[in-house]
């Protein structure tokens, strides 16, 4: 079994999961492996540390289209890397092995996988998904296989060479940005349960208990606590961007990652007033004098919702004032050094 956090494994990550663009080949293979199966979406996955990336895809809902992730503990993907073999789900509602939020939220029923390898270590998966249980017919899993050396082979050649100083500011860029659209999207997921639990602890009502069951409790829960972590992959983006480019926006990220992690870290109470409501662990006294804090932990939540917005602009705004490679005429960014000409050091107070 495979250490998803090995440093080799993410390592050999780094140069392949962070450009973003379309690749024609790449949405090729995911076509043809949609078709060999008859199924409605295929995916190249990348399984990082806290998040799954869509490097190409085909049939996604909107949301996840343009996100192009979700959390990596909420996938099936990681399976496959984590066991560096094939997964076939004929029925992932009857199938103990699955996490159950995909299955829920967006009706994943069938499921079929095979690992993509990158210098000997395996980067993420080739997959097909059905919205309906179903058995794949015989040779679709050899010919995942197949199309898996293919996109290895391609994603090998797409992220070969050391990028640049600027280019890699621009990698930095594509990577805040997606974990951002990630955060965002959860952050809006945790949103009800988390006015729920504010509601129920000023009115002392039962009625949530009814609204949110403890399903939906732990799923608030663990979203929150990926969300933490999400951040922190965030602000070490924001501080290789900040000592790394000379553009206002760069220092404008960091401080904004800083602020984001804070309002993150301010939701925590209300997290676990959830808990403690919705599970009845809280008594009369301690439900009113908890309405207070949850109140202003929900702010929080707002704040670092409006926070995130603010650093998805930010981050677009900053890529748009990159012209790496700029030519006679041209405003390129100035990539390692600050005013000056020396390069801004990393802020020590970033979390």
């Amino acid at each position: 079994m495979a250490d998803l956090n090995d440093p080799a494994r993410l390592a050999e990550l780094h140069h392949l999961m962070l450009r973003a663009d379309a690749d024609a080949l790449l949405d090729g293979c995911v076509a043809r492996a949609a078709e060999l199966a008859g199924a409605p979406i295929a995916l190249v996955s990348l399984v990082v540390r806290h998040i799954q990336l869509f490097r190409a895809h085909r049939g996604l809902p909107p949301e996840l289209a343009v996100s192009c992730a979700t959390s990596r503990s909420n996938s099936f993907c990681q399976l496959v890397v984590r066991d560096e073999a094939p997964l076939v789900i004929e029925d992932a509602l009857r199938d103990t092995r699955v996490p159950r939020e995909l299955v829920e939220h967006y009706g994943i029923r069938a499921y079929a996988g095979v690992p993509i390898r990158v210098g000997g270590h395996v980067i993420g998966s080739l997959c097909v998904i059905d919205h309906a249980p179903r058995r794949f017919e015989p040779g679709v899993v050899d010919g995942l296989k197949q199309l898996a050396v293919e996109v290895a082979e391609r994603l090998a050649a797409l992220g070969g060479g050391a990028p640049s100083a600027c280019h890699a500011v621009e990698e930095h860029l594509l990577r805040l940005g997606e974990t951002a659209r990630l955060l965002e999207q959860a952050l809006r997921a945790i949103g009800p349960a988390l006015a729920q639990a504010q509601a129920a602890a000023a009115t002392l009502l039962d009625a949530p208990r009814g609204a949110l069951s403890p399903d939906d409790l732990r799923a608030a829960v663990a979203c929150y606590r990926d969300m933490f972590a999400i951040a922190e992959e965030m602000a070490g983006d924001a501080m290789a961007v900040a000592a790394s480019a000379s553009i206002e926006e760069a220092r404008e990220i960091a401080e904004q990652t800083r602020a984001l992690a804070r309002d993150l870290v301010e939701i925590g109470p209300l997290v676990r007033l959830a808990e403690g409501v919705l599970e009845g662990t809280l008594d009369e006294g301690s439900a009113a004098r908890a309405a207070l804090v949850a109140r202003e932990a929900l702010s929080a939540h707002e704040t670092a919702s409006a926070a995130v917005r603010r650093i998805l602009a930010t981050a677009a705004r900053a890529r748009a004032a990159m012209t790496c490679g700029a030519g006679p005429g041209g405003a390129a960014m100035t990539c390692g050094a600050g005013p000056g000409g020396a390069a801004p050091k990393p802020d020590r107070g970033a979390p």
